[in-house]
């Protein structure tokens, strides 16, 4: 494995060095290395994700799209 960077050579000798960035309300962990800024996410079961530029995409979207259905009330018609 060859580094991209010198900042990211001490993840490809020791491995990352990974710090809670933050806890999701779905009681998944968000981890960011402190050496060359990698984020993974943790599922349910434990195993790392790492985010992509598509899936922050697709949750940035999802996120917006919930916030929008929950501002608007739904009206109701009486027949």
């Amino acid at each position: 494995m060859k580094p991209n960077s010198t900042k990211a050579l001490p993840c490809a000798i020791f491995g990352h060095n990974y710090q809670r960035s933050k806890t999701n309300i779905d009681h998944t962990i968000e981890m960011t290395c402190s050496h060359c800024d990698t984020v993974v996410v943790t599922d349910r079961h434990g195993n790392f994700e790492t985010i992509t530029v598509s899936n922050t995409q697709i949750a940035d979207t999802l996120r917006e799209l919930y916030r929008l259905t929950r501002r608007i009330p739904k009206t109701k018609v009486a027949v």
